[in-house]
């Protein structure tokens, strides 16, 4: 089997177990820090896991479901705070989308002009990878659409799937290991997601109130600000 369709395939797992784990934990845990430091914490034991793991093909496939369960709870972190829920079957879609957008990097890097020169390919990454993070940027501050945000999300982890794709591979054994590895660089997509997320959440929650003094002015801005003081403006007017 090629590597993309290997690479494809376990992209789509993870994301699968991500959103399962998700799930699973949308009935019992409500709270943002928990599930962003559970996330952490399983990410952190399974690298350390994969570091003992070398080429133990059984140890590798371990470390990756493990990761994925750790981004499960990150997912999870970001769905609270975000406010957003979602049903298995739509998180399925999505996770089938998030592989085309693998696959339209692969088109990408297909292009003879990519593949002959030299730096075509690292070129490729960077563009692509500053194109996603914009997007996934745009994405978290202007929509609530939950499959919408989820894709973000999920666009931001295939990234890590594109870097294994990129690398060289002998046989079965040293992809898988390859993946694994890889999967941890998510660390920084957790840490992008878990602070836009919040400072998103914080966004819609910025309500004040002012007391006619002028302070008023500095929150207009906002939405859903519940400024006072109306009566006493409409009396210095009069």
């Amino acid at each position: 089997m090629k590597k993309i369709s290997l690479v494809s395939l376990a992209s789509f797992f993870f994301l699968l177990l991500c959103s399962a784990v998700a799930l699973l934990l949308e009935g019992f845990l409500s709270d943002l820090l928990i599930a962003l430091i559970g996330g952490v914490l399983i990410l952190l034991a399974s690298g350390i896991l994969a570091f003992f793991a070398r080429h133990s093909t059984a140890l590798n496939l371990l470390c990756f479901f493990i990761s994925a369960a750790g981004m499960g709870f990150l997912l999870r972190g970001w769905y609270i705070a975000r406010g957003l829920s979602n049903s298995f079957t739509v998180m399925g879609a999505v996770s089938l989308a998030a592989v085309l957008y693998l696959w339209i990097f692969f088109a990408l890097s297909r292009i003879p002009f990519i593949r002959r020169t030299r730096y075509g390919f690292p070129v490729l990454f960077v563009l692509y990878t500053l194109l996603s993070v914009g997007a996934y940027i745009y994405v978290v501050f202007h929509t609530k659409t939950t499959y919408i945000s989820t894709f973000g999300y999920y666009m931001a982890l295939e990234l890590a799937f594109i870097l294994a794709m990129s690398r060289t591979a002998e046989d079965g054994a040293a992809l898988i290991r390859n993946l694994t590895l890889c999967t941890y660089s998510v660390f920084a997509v957790a840490v992008i997601a878990a602070v836009c997320g919040l400072l998103a959440a914080m966004g819609g929650d910025l309500d004040c109130d002012c007391d006619g003094d002028g302070a008023c002015d500095l929150c207009d801005c906002f939405e859903g600000c519940d400024c006072g003081g109306g009566e006493k403006k409409q009396k210095r007017k009069e």
